[in-house]
């Protein structure tokens, strides 16, 4: 049965009335290097009668989109995933020119989705920041293409009503506008950054639990200073952060101070306890989802499916 084709608006390059593909939030090669057999499924760990073929999948770029992405996808997964895959998840190859776009198209999925579908952070001031976020990500990677496709965005000058007569705050308005258009994204107060779950300081036991693992979401710290898009996935956790200078953060003492002023550390710290947060869930999960792997005979029909399977790794 072919599938419902869903014309809509490119979360993108913004044209309209066009039809929106299948898209992966996390890339399906990252999905294809964690399967055991070929005709291995993924299920949602917090919701586990849902399932995935190739992965979590919302219709959301146009097809000139995916295949932009596509390139990034390729290229991460040939110069840095399959050659850390080689060395055995332990320590990490260099990082090739070129790899934060990859990063960067990755994070603002994740954040797109967790915005727009998920709807997160409503009725929050978070929320205002995390929209910021993704629409300098989304500016950044629009203006990297070499493509053919007409970027259409709503910060783009209203040159139709030019002749009208504006008021002088409509006018600064108006100025500020177009300067924020026709100036490039510098990523300013973003970084990207690549760790393992070893570096973060976990142990092998945990580390070869999570290795059946694929997650990606947003989240920030307590004192709004630090905005995290990361995913984790074969002991990888790669981070996109924005480094919000206009919070105001007090410090109690002078250690938290110095602790502040280290951004990297600080990131690892905020991705540990995040990930240390996570692991809790998955045990509060463990229970239930072995209720039901033990109703209708559901893990016996695993057994089943993969008894003669093929074993690609």
């Amino acid at each position: 049965m072919s599938k419902k084709c869903v014309i809509g608006k490119c979360a993108l390059c913004g044209r309209e009335n066009i039809q929106l593909m299948q898209s992966h939030i996390i890339p399906k090669l990252v999905y294809s290097r964690i399967k055991t057999y070929q005709n291995s499924r993924f299920r949602n760990y917090f919701d586990f009668n849902q399932l995935y073929q190739d992965g979590e999948k919302k219709p959301m770029l146009c097809h000139e989109c995916e295949q932009y992405f596509s390139k990034y996808e390729v290229e991460f997964t040939n110069k840095f995933l399959d050659k850390y895959l080689d060395l055995n998840n332990q320590s990490l190859p260099p990082q090739y020119d070129g790899i934060q776009n990859y990063i960067i198209s990755v994070a603002w999925r994740i954040v797109y989705d967790d915005l727009f579908i998920y709807n997160s952070f409503t009725d929050t001031y978070m929320r205002t920041t995390y929209e910021l976020l993704e629409k300098r990500l989304r500016k950044y990677l629009n203006q990297l293409r070499t493509d053919n496709v007409v970027v259409f965005t709503a910060d783009a000058p209203d040159e139709t009503n030019g002749n009208q007569l504006k008021s002088f705050g409509e006018m600064i308005l108006a100025c500020e506008k177009a300067i924020n258009y026709s100036t490039p994204e510098s990523l300013e107060n973003i970084e990207t950054h690549i760790f393992t779950l070893k570096e973060l300081g976990y142990s092998d036991e945990l580390i070869k639990l999570f290795d059946a693992f694929i997650l990606g979401y947003s989240f920030n710290s307590g004192d709004q200073k630090k905005y995290v898009v990361f995913s984790m996935y074969k002991g990888l956790v790669i981070a996109t952060i924005f480094w919000n200078n206009k919070a105001i953060f007090i410090p109690s003492n002078i250690k938290e101070l110095f602790k502040s002023m280290q951004r990297k550390n600080a990131l690892k710290s905020s991705l540990k306890e995040e990930i240390d947060y996570t692991l809790e869930q998955i045990k509060k999960a463990y229970p239930k989802n072995q209720e039901i792997l033990n109703s209708n005979n559901t893990r016996e029909k695993l057994e089943e499916r993969y008894k003669d399977a093929k074993r690609i790794r």
